[in-house]
């Protein structure tokens, strides 16, 4: 591809093409890739990139992966595409259903499939009311979620995600959705200037519902891990005792496990790190590896059973064209192959304690306010104020800056506010581990070089 060509991608890029989460000015200068291979993409000018966030947590097996082209291939060959509405199935999505009941927490039984994250957590909130409904109890309605969670960008979804961007300027929002403070030690209102962590944000839960009345309340939603708000590992006993208050309330808990699922936290699933099963759970991204889309909410036993008894007059009225896409469904099975074949579980657990502990040694950096991460999933939050954790002004563009210069370094990823987000490939090296904290370290010192003094 000569410069000219080049040019003319990016103008037509420019002109015509609404990205997400778009801004024009954001959008200035994009890299347009061409091609990726391991943890490594190539962009139009043949300049390399690690990827440094799996392109968006979803990459988990690398890029380049002919297996999974010759499963879509294949698939497509026999049948590309069938109804898998009630009275229709397909081999795949029976195949994934099995193997993934075998991956999941032993409460699981029933699976419904959509093609992204926001669909699935979409449904899931649907699938919690219509669970009550069934049971003469439709005034339990509301949905509590949490603060700097990321749920999706859909309808109901926006609502639920816990960041101010996402409700700004599209009007009004899905009723009986009720954001609450998070797990976020390093910030939070009640022990961010304490020890630890003292569960008050979990006990707040408790203290809302009793303040709306359990008998309005039909789930609580939460990441295990928040992910884009800023990768942020909950104290050990906040998931606990969060599946306590919502037995004693009899509100179901949901798992959005999108990001967190498969693997990336060194666990199949994350919510095993704490020994707590969620009532319906929800996947994407790393289910086949982003090649194609798929996601799921998956009912536990309970849930399920509601939906399987329910009389003709109350059937489960939820509908998605590509729901159980055979194609997907055979790139997943043969992608969780690659997972079992490569142990990547396993491995995500070995370079993800080598990525944070090569970036634990950034705290001694001036400005580096903390370090955290689980798995193969890190972050560097980055302050104007290491003792009173206080950020840089938003316009000063310090995260901006940061992810500006690590691409500059020849690794891409992106930013929460002025936090480093990493959640490389599951495959990733121990080379290329150590070149994302080098260059982290690299990207901070050149920013806070530039940055005026106060």
């Amino acid at each position: 591809m000569n410069d000219e060509q080049i040019e003319n991608l990016a103008a037509f890029d420019q002109a015509h093409i609404i990205h997400p989460q778009f801004h024009l000015a954001d959008h200035q200068g994009a890299i347009i890739f061409e091609r990726g291979e391991g943890a490594v993409l190539t962009d139009v000018h043949g300049k390399q990139y690690i990827d440094g966030l799996s392109s968006l947590w979803n990459v988990a097996a690398g890029h380049g992966r002919r297996e999974l082209a010759e499963a879509a291939a294949e698939q497509m060959s026999v049948l590309g595409f069938s109804n898998s509405y009630t009275g229709y199935a397909n081999v795949p999505s029976i195949k994934l259903t099995e193997r993934l009941l075998d991956l999941v927490y032993s409460n699981m039984s029933g699976i419904f499939y959509a093609s992204s994250g926001s669909e699935a957590n979409e449904m899931a909130m649907k699938a919690a009311r219509y669970f009550w409904f069934v049971q003469g109890k439709p005034s339990k309605t509301k949905i509590i979620s949490r603060q700097e969670a990321y749920h999706g960008s859909l309808g109901a979804t926006a609502a639920i995600t816990g960041m101010p961007a996402f409700h700004k300027g599209f009007g009004p929002e899905a009723p009986d959705i009720l954001q609450v403070p998070t797990c976020y030690p390093y910030r939070c209102q009640w022990c961010s200037s304490k020890p630890g962590c003292t569960l008050e944000c979990a006990d707040n839960i408790d203290g809302v519902i009793t303040r709306e009345g359990a008998d309005t309340v039909a789930a609580v939603i939460g990441e295990p891990v928040h992910g884009a708000g800023g990768v942020i590992p909950p104290d050990p006993e906040y998931w606990p005792r969060l599946r306590a208050i919502c037995d004693r309330h009899d509100v179901l808990l949901i798992a959005d496990e999108v990001i967190t699922g498969f693997g990336r936290t060194g666990r199949w699933f994350a919510l095993e790190h704490w020994g707590v099963q969620p009532d319906i759970m929800t996947i994407a991204k790393a289910v086949t590896s982003a090649y194609v889309p798929l996601s799921a909410f998956i009912a536990s036993r309970r849930v399920h059973d509601v939906i399987l008894a329910a009389p003709a007059e109350s059937k489960f009225m939820i509908g998605c064209t590509n729901s159980a896409h055979p194609t997907a469904c055979a790139v997943a099975l043969r992608n969780l192959q690659i997972f079992d074949d490569e142990e990547l579980v396993e491995r995500a657990e070995l370079m993800g304690k080598r990525l944070n502990d090569g970036l634990a040694q950034l705290r001694e950096l001036p400005n580096v306010g903390e370090v955290r991460g689980i798995g193969l999933l890190g972050a560097v939050e980055v302050v104007e104020n290491t003792q009173t954790h206080a950020p840089f002004p938003v316009g000063a563009g310090v995260g901006a800056k940061l992810a500006r210069a690590m691409r500059d370094r020849g690794v891409v990823t992106r930013v929460r506010g002025d936090t480093i987000l990493l959640a490389p490939p599951l495959i990733v090296s121990d080379e290329q581990v150590d070149t994302i904290v080098n260059v982290v370290a690299e990207s901070i010192d050149a920013v806070m070089a530039t940055q005026p003094s106060r």
